[in-house]
């Protein structure tokens, strides 16, 4: 699950360009050890899908990215590819946002 907020609003914190991301790893992923493994693999995989889900080098960001208890069965290429699908299908979401509310 991916959330994304985009960065330069009167509201928002300022943030150099490029995403900071923050994790949510609940003990319903498992123990700590997997968990952390978890952790470890959509660190990885966040930097992988950050070059790959953006069109704007230049986009700031805040992305919050919360693994749900699949993600510990999940391999390192399967979580890039769904933390790709993830961060576009939140940026379609904030176009279409912006398009409504215009």
């Amino acid at each position: 699950m991916v959330h994304v907020l985009p960065t330069g609003g009167p509201d928002v914190v300022a943030v150099e360009r490029g995403s900071r991301y923050g994790l949510i790893v609940s003990k319903s992923v498992g123990d700590a050890v997997t968990r952390h493994a978890v952790a470890r693999r959509l660190r990885v995989a966040a930097a992988g899908a950050e070059v790959s889900a953006s069109d704007d080098p230049d986009r700031s960001e805040l992305v919050v990215i919360r693994a749900l208890p699949g993600a510990a069965d999940r391999s390192s290429t399967e979580l890039t590819d769904e933390l790709t699908s993830a961060l576009r299908k939140a940026h379609r979401r904030l176009a279409d946002d912006a398009v409504g509310a215009r």
